[in-house]
């Protein structure tokens, strides 16, 4: 069944509209002709719609996982994406009870392992999918950084886990159970949260890792990259060949260029920023083996009353945000194409 619709907040203004020829705005203006080209694209998004694979076995929607140490940015990435698609200032009230942003300074911020569609699926009269949905799945931030939340991460990407749940393993056996005494302790998860089955129904198709990019050193510490690492080879050990990386808050990044460079000008400024962006980027690249195209950073919105210079910001919130989402959607697509690939090919027989 297809997503009711949910009814958004007021549209944003068009921060473009009535400019004139002003040569320091061309580039907004191509900016957000380039946004509405991505918003209408993701609307119109079917998974595997440009492959001969079988209806019958493709999930109708499209689900982007975020994972992230506590307090990175995380549900206020699946906000912004909610936003950016929409060309809204909020987000709808079911939504914003579900995916719940606290201040960062308060110990956790989303407890469950809790989902969010992005954009509901459309259907035509008969039922048949026209556009596939979107939703993200926002998990507990990890904190102690071991195998217990290790094992956590590959039971979600498995599809193992109900939704709405809190993934965390039980500090007990059953005594009757003797097989539990062989298991880890960070096997043992309480089995009312673990779904039946495995499908792409209830599996993730894509990996985002969400890191806050205000941060000096991106992931934070020698064990936090190690332990990421390692998740990032699990993804690809599971099929998730393409796992993104998200650096959040690069608006506070900009704040401290502008505090320490006294007078210099705005382009000045700007040249600062992209070449902090770039080392950041760099040693994100290294420290987790991804690829730079791999890995995208993003501002949070500029609200209250806007001057012209915010507005354009804001379009590059949207820019950002959508390509994010589009790629996300990409390898979501790659994702479930080539599991139903797997799944048709026959099993060697044994000579």
């Amino acid at each position: 069944m297809p997503e009711p619709a949910m009814e958004a907040g007021p549209p944003r203004p068009s921060a473009t509209a009535g400019m004139g020829a002003d040569p320091a705005l061309a580039m907004a203006a191509i900016m957000e002709n380039q946004v509405e080209e991505m918003r209408k694209m993701l609307n119109k998004f079917k998974v595997c719609s440009g492959t001969t694979a079988e209806s019958a076995g493709l999930p109708g929607h499209a689900d982007v996982l975020i994972f992230g140490p506590s307090g990175s940015g995380k549900s206020s990435l699946i906000r912004t994406f909610y936003m950016a698609l929409h060309k809204t200032q909020q987000v709808p009230p079911d939504f914003a009870e579900r995916i719940i942003v606290k201040d960062t300074a308060m110990n956790e911020g989303t407890l469950k392992y809790v989902s969010a569609v992005i954009k509901p699926a459309k259907l035509d009269h008969r039922g048949n999918i026209l556009s596939s949905s979107i939703m993200c799945h926002d998990t507990r931030g990890q904190i102690w950084m071991d195998e217990r939340e290790q094992k956590q991460l590959s039971v979600i990407m498995d599809g193992q886990v109900k939704d709405d749940c809190m993934v965390q393993q039980r500090n007990y056996r059953y005594a009757r159970l003797l097989w539990e005494f062989w298991k880890r302790d960070s096997e043992l998860f309480p089995p009312e949260i673990l779904a039946n089955g495995k499908s792409l129904n209830n599996q993730p198709h894509a990996v985002l890792f969400v890191f806050d990019g205000s941060v000096e050193e991106i992931p934070d510490g020698e064990e936090e990259t190690r332990f990421y690492r390692e998740i990032i080879q699990m993804c690809r050990s599971k099929g998730y060949a393409n796992p993104q990386v998200v650096l959040t808050r690069i608006d506070r990044v900009e704040e401290g260029i502008a505090k320490s460079s006294g007078k210099a000008s705005m382009a000045d400024r700007e040249l600062m920023l992209r070449q902090v962006l770039d080392r950041k980027i760099e040693d994100v690249c290294m420290r987790l083996d991804v690829p730079r195209t791999a890995v995208h950073f993003i501002e949070n919105y500029h609200s209250g009353v806007l001057d012209l210079e915010q507005e354009v910001r804001n379009i590059s919130v949207d820019f950002h945000a959508l390509k994010i989402l589009s790629q996300c959607c990409s390898h979501a697509d790659a994702f479930i194409a080539q599991a139903l690939q797997d799944l048709r090919q026959p099993a060697c027989a044994v000579q």
